[in-house]
């Protein structure tokens, strides 16, 4: 299966908040990524701000409309939050295509371990300074490839 959505968490995996800045590459690569016809989604512990404060709290310039909007899960907005398992299943509901279609990209390891619990692929980013997220198109190319190869 290739993948055909791409989940990220906010914090500390695309942008960072002191200071509101993107994380090196970030804002290139979501573009990059859309342009190749992937779907992009957000999964993020947002305790209990309205989106209205969660958007203060990123870049300026940070477009949610990169994201669809029935992709993109505040936990402040429905009521679940990571590392719950109800919050990617139901981002995989949302997603419409099966889990194993589905990548959740955060540095946060237990948050990559339940993703892959319910079947999502994960991957593991660095943080900042030495954010790797610019390696994802690659990294994703090489599990396909990989994962395609028969044993």
């Amino acid at each position: 299966m290739t993948t055909t959505v791409i989940f990220f968490d906010l914090g500390d995996t695309l942008v960072t908040t002191k200071p509101r800045a993107w994380l090196p590459k970030a804002k290139a690569l979501l573009s990059s990524l859309r342009q190749s016809g992937l779907r992009l989604g957000i999964i993020s512990n947002t305790p209990d701000l309205p989106r209205t404060e969660i958007l203060k709290l990123l870049p300026a310039d940070f477009d949610l409309s990169v994201f669809e909007a029935n992709l993109v899960l505040f936990s402040s907005e429905i009521g679940m939050e990571k590392p719950q398992r109800a919050i990617f299943d139901e981002a995989v509901k949302r997603a419409k295509v099966p889990a194993n279609q589905c990548l959740f990209c955060t540095e946060n390891i237990l948050d990559t371990l339940m993703a892959q619990l319910v079947g999502m692929h994960s991957i593991r980013v660095q943080t900042a300074p030495n954010s790797d997220l610019a390696n994802l198109p690659k990294t994703i190319a090489d599990f396909q490839s990989l994962s395609a190869t028969k044993a």
